[in-house]
């Protein structure tokens, strides 16, 4: 049993360049048992916010009485096992874009060109931008598929005299989509738009690329379009990517829809069990080093289900710790392992 004011005290005595150095320990035996598959890689960000935290080392405040950080947090995507392999902590105030600016630069340096291993980004459209768009694609050679951020660029101009061309060509597909909590079947429309090219409005360099647009227009099983909560049709989806569509943009959908485990798996379970948004001090030492934790046991835990999935038992096992409930976390019901070099792990 630790107390826990002595792991805060043992925590707090990591610096940034510790963690790193760790972290970056982790990923070089990850990537040595390739366990990296796929090249496909989604990018999020979290807020922490800490009610009256004005005394937390790096962070910022929003409103009245309430400070916070902002996590930046990039995942290799595979099926059913996510891993985190980068990160960035900033002030709540930061840009989301200036952080991937960062984080890119710092992978670039520490794991080997992005272009080798990092072949293809999914991004929500906070990630908006032709300057961005432009650094990942020319720059560092990654492809990218983000979402359309809103009606009122000019992009939407061209897209929607597209659409209205009489002789478009169009696919119709049935996916699983979760309504109201329940699974649900409903019907996908998709078409594949030719190459939008954008120009940068941002810098005095005036970049441009040129983009692939694929518009996706869902509806229940009846026909009746897609509503959320307050009764908006959300029926359409505008994805841009810089990957070449096929004829319907089927694929570019597919890659999309991927990256919602990162918000409904990833930062669930970041939360939920392992319960990120609580700091484990003041120090920003101390919350970055229990993060950093937390992503470590988070990958171990994904690759130790991956690998005992042909246990004939495992089934039963995982079925007697969920009857735990939601408690389970850093303290309560684990499993531990002890390797034969001294090297002790819970999980």
């Amino acid at each position: 049993v630790i107390d826990p004011e002595s792991l805060l005290n043992h925590l707090s005595r990591f610096t940034q360049q510790d963690v790193e150095a760790g972290f970056q320990q982790h990923l070089e035996i990850i990537r040595h048992k390739r366990w990296l598959r796929g090249g496909v890689y989604a990018v999020d960000g979290h807020d922490i916010v800490i009610p009256y935290g004005k005394g937390y080392e790096g962070a910022h405040r929003i409103s009245e009485g309430s400070y916070g950080y902002k996590l930046l947090v990039l995942l290799n995507l595979q099926d059913d096992c996510e891993l985190i392999v980068g990160y960035v902590l900033g002030g709540l105030q930061e840009s989301e874009i200036t952080m991937l600016r960062r984080l890119l630069a710092r992978l670039d340096h520490t794991m080997g060109r992005l272009r080798e291993w990092l072949k293809i980004l999914l991004m929500d459209r906070g990630y908006w931008g032709t300057d961005l768009f432009c650094e990942l694609k020319q720059d560092y050679g990654i492809d990218f598929v983000s979402r359309v951020r809103d009606e009122k660029l000019d992009l939407n101009g061209p897209i929607q005299r597209q659409l209205e061309e009489p002789e478009r060509s169009w696919t119709e597909i049935e996916e699983q989509r979760q309504f109201a909590g329940r699974q649900q079947k409903q019907k996908v429309r998709l078409t594949a738009l030719r190459p939008i090219t954008l120009i940068s409005d941002e810098t005095e360099a005036h970049r441009q690329i040129a983009v692939n647009v694929v518009v996706a227009v869902q509806s229940h099983l009846d026909g009746s379009p897609i509503l959320d909560k307050k009764g908006k049709d959300i029926s359409r989806t505008d994805y841009i990517t810089s990957l070449p569509p096929g004829r319907h943009g089927v694929k570019v959908r597919r890659f999309y829809r991927g990256r919602w485990g990162i918000e409904n798996q990833g930062f669930r379970s970041l939360s939920q069990t392992w319960d990120i948004d609580r700091p484990a001090g003041h120090s920003y030492g101390a919350v970055l080093a229990r993060l950093v934790f937390v992503f470590m046991i988070y990958n171990a835990r994904h690759l130790f289900e991956k690998e005992s999935r042909h246990c004939p038992d495992y089934a039963e096992q995982l079925r007697q710790m969920r009857s735990y409930g939601a408690g389970i976390g850093l303290a309560g019901a684990t499993i531990i392992a002890l390797t034969a070099s001294g090297f002790c792990c819970a999980l």
